[in-house]
């Protein structure tokens, strides 16, 4: 079985070459973007089984993303992870940026920075319909 496809959109490519490697060992197929249009064009001609969503970048922030895709009937079912740092996102899953965008759902999750990769990959394989590996005991 093919491995399912993560888009990850994130600025700092340390991250990048962190949640790829990582994604792919446990047999994901990543791609990544550097920015929200980037994202947008990267998704032309890639169908991912999820994405995750860094909140800060330069340019569209993250957030600003989610609406968009939440908003578009291409992308609109594709779960979508917000991934940050931000204190008051993590406390409120993007709540009270969203209160503004009327009739657009959140994220199907957030997780914060630093990443736990437990976490990760748990989320990400619930949303894809995986199962997450047990704990080595």
């Amino acid at each position: 079985m093919a491995g399912k496809n993560v888009l990850i959109v994130e600025d700092d490519p340390d991250i990048v070459v962190y949640l790829t490697s990582f994604l792919e060992d446990h047999g994901y197929q990543a791609r990544s973007a550097g920015d929200a249009g980037k994202a947008l064009l990267v998704l032309d001609g890639f169908r991912p089984d999820a994405i995750l969503v860094d909140v800060l970048m330069p340019g569209r922030s993250g957030l600003d993303l989610l609406v968009t895709l939440r908003r578009d009937p291409r992308w609109q079912d594709i779960p979508l992870v917000v991934v940050t740092g931000m204190d008051q996102v993590l406390q409120d899953d993007c709540q009270s940026y969203l209160l503004s965008q009327h009739g657009v759902s959140g994220p199907d999750a957030v997780l914060g920075k630093p990443i736990d990769p437990t976490a990760l990959l748990a989320v990400v394989g619930k949303l894809v319909g995986r199962q997450a590996p047990t704990a080595a005991g």
